[in-house]
């Protein structure tokens, strides 16, 4: 049962459902409205295999509702949306094994010529996150030295590589505040993982003890029959390939 301070809140700030932007009934005990909560599939027990990070974790699939609520949080600034997910991150990593108070919050910096719409995005998520888990945050622990079009541009994952390769930066000022901290990668989407895999790579530099990444939705990567799904390691085609003829469950 919802608490009392929740619902009066609801009250005053109409609920809405993250998926598909209608009210809520203030009194229901999900968030997520009836039509859109079979749509929202959760793989937070699932753990993804990225190249220079520990693993990384996700809480949804990118896809149905939840993708809709994702792009209206991206493009059109629903913060209602984005309060949703950054809480659903939070409450996932709190349940992480490694979770401690030694662990910072990083998020994945936007495009350096844009209005830094990705990068406000990905700073609101991991403010938000590291205030509920009363954990550190360093917002500007790196910037991209170069400009690259969206990953949604590039049609393989080579592509998707070449394009993210090297993109950023480490800010020497922000570094102390990383050495020997178990460090979180925070974006909003994830599909082969090159972003996040890159930006791993810049701050290994910093000297953290260990690194992870935890986003929103990770992009399903093939026609998802029996809540089945694929690891991908970015610098590995050939165990891609092997995973995907396994149909392996991890």
């Amino acid at each position: 049962m919802r608490n009392i301070i929740t619902v009066i809140t609801d009250m005053i700030f109409t609920r809405r459902c993250p998926g598909c932007g209608e009210p809520v009934d203030i009194f229901a005990d999900s968030d997520i409205c009836p039509s859109c909560l079979p749509g929202f599939r959760d793989i937070s027990d699932k753990m993804f295999y990225v190249s220079d990070i520990r693993c990384l974790k996700a809480v949804y699939s990118f896809s149905g509702p939840a993708r809709h609520g994702l792009h209206r949080f991206k493009f059109r600034g629903d913060g209602s949306a984005g309060i949703f997910f950054a809480d659903r991150i939070a409450e996932m990593i709190r349940n992480e094994k490694y979770f401690d108070k030694n662990c910072v919050l990083v998020p994945i910096p936007g495009n350096i010529e844009k209005t830094d719409r990705e990068y406000v995005q990905a700073v609101f998520l991991a403010k938000r996150r590291a205030r509920k888990l009363h954990i550190g945050y360093v917002g500007d622990a790196m910037r991209k030295k170069k400009s690259v079009i969206s990953q949604t541009k590039c049609r393989t994952l080579l592509a998707r590589r070449e394009n993210i390769a090297n993109a950023f930066i480490l800010n020497k000022r922000s570094a102390s505040k990383l050495c020997g901290k178990k460090v979180i990668i925070i974006d909003d989407i994830s599909t082969t993982g090159s972003t996040i895999s890159s930006a791993a790579r810049t701050l290994k530099k910093a000297n953290p003890a260990e690194i992870y990444a935890a986003c929103a939705a990770r992009t399903p990567t093939h026609k998802d029959i029996g809540k089945k799904y694929i690891v991908r390691c970015p610098d590995n085609m050939k165990t891609l390939l092997v995973v995907a003829k396994g149909n392996s469950d991890s």
